[in-house]
């Protein structure tokens, strides 16, 4: 039986609930694990981390923000062929900085209805359907 591998994920919103509302992706690097693909800004707990712990550490280290971690989004679990990943979701408040890609391939702001048409791994399904069924409709036009 394969360890869990604990990730704590946060979702940074601007302009919810107004038709310029945008979530925060992030592309992995190409040689990282499942390389290319789009996430939310995360990443795997350390030792005795607690996961909004890890939040706020992988938005600083990987795109030089601080974030506040407010709403929990729940927890899913997926098996993959090289893993068990265990995905902490959050929703975070943006508290200073602007992104940058520190240690992600690229950024984007992007619109929630338009989640779906970015490759997610799939343990992200479920969370991607989730924000666009609760930011996807805000005032939208």
């Amino acid at each position: 039986m394969s360890q869990v591998i604990h990730v704590g994920i946060g979702v940074l919103v601007r302009h919810r609930g107004t038709k310029d509302c945008r979530v925060l992706i992030t592309r992995r690097p190409d040689k990282a694990v499942l390389g290319g693909y789009w996430e939310l800004p995360g990443g795997k707990f350390e030792p005795k981390e607690s996961p909004p712990r890890c939040v706020v550490r992988e938005f600083k280290e990987e795109l030089g923000l601080d974030v506040a971690v407010e709403d929990a989004l729940g927890v899913q679990d997926h098996r993959y062929d090289h893993g068990h990943v265990c995905l902490h979701a959050y929703y975070c408040r943006l508290v200073a900085g602007e992104p940058a890609a520190l240690e992600v391939a690229e950024f984007r702001w992007v619109r929630p209805r338009d989640l779906t048409t970015y490759r997610f791994p799939p343990a992200n399904t479920t969370l991607i359907r989730r924000l666009v069924e609760e930011l996807g409709t805000d005032a939208e036009s």
